[in-house]
């Protein structure tokens, strides 16, 4: 059983730190070993981000994401891709209800359809929507493979592309854009869901 949580404890933090690096770097080869210390993969963004952690049955972690909210310099998907001029002169208006999701990492035992569509459904489906209305953001960038945007739309998790596909780390990627408002409309389960945990909560 695949359990979904947000990662408030530093020190465990650290481990997701690890676990990246493991998978980015040491398993994938996308980045140069020597750039890191204590073989830990993070960036000026961590720190800027509501972090999440699948674990399985004996706690070791399944996959990680986070949600990069409110930074005060360009997202990643900003500063590394080329977006369209006219989606990104819009996207300034709404400067603070914009997003990114990244870093979504899965354990190699884990990757087949099954699992991942668990991982969607717990990470993006769940703890994304979730966490874009308790910070009021309406919109997700995300750098994408061409083949994984499919699975998603798969999912009913629809990422609209803002720019052509390009070159990223590791493969070619496409500057995508997700709506909070399209997420819950094509998931409606979503929204009864968070609705009920709010009257759980009495919020």
């Amino acid at each position: 059983m695949i359990r979904f949580f947000e990662v408030l404890d530093e020190g465990f933090l650290e481990e997701i730190f690890r676990f990246r690096y493991e998978v980015v770097v040491d398993e994938l080869g996308f980045f140069d070993p020597n750039e890191y210390e204590g073989k830990k993969e993070r960036d000026e963004w961590d720190d800027y981000s509501t972090h999440f952690v699948a674990l399985d049955e004996e706690c070791n972690i399944v996959a990680t994401t986070r949600i990069i909210h409110h930074c005060p310099f360009a997202y990643p998907t900003e500063r590394y891709m080329q977006i369209d001029p006219s989606i990104q002169k819009l996207l300034e208006l709404k400067r603070d209800k914009l997003s990114e999701i990244s870093r979504l990492f899965i354990a190699k035992n884990y990757r087949n359809m099954h699992d991942t569509k668990i991982i969607i459904n717990g990470f993006i489906k769940q703890h994304t929507y979730f966490t874009m209305k308790r910070f009021d953001l309406e919109y997700a960038y995300s750098a994408i493979e061409r083949r994984f945007k499919r699975l998603l739309r798969m999912y009913r998790v629809h990422f609209d592309a803002i720019g052509p596909e390009q070159k990223g780390y590791g493969s070619p990627r496409i500057p995508c854009l997700l709506s909070r408002e399209r997420l819950g409309r094509d998931n409606p389960n979503i929204i009864q869901y968070y609705e009920k945990k709010k009257l759980w909560l009495g919020v």
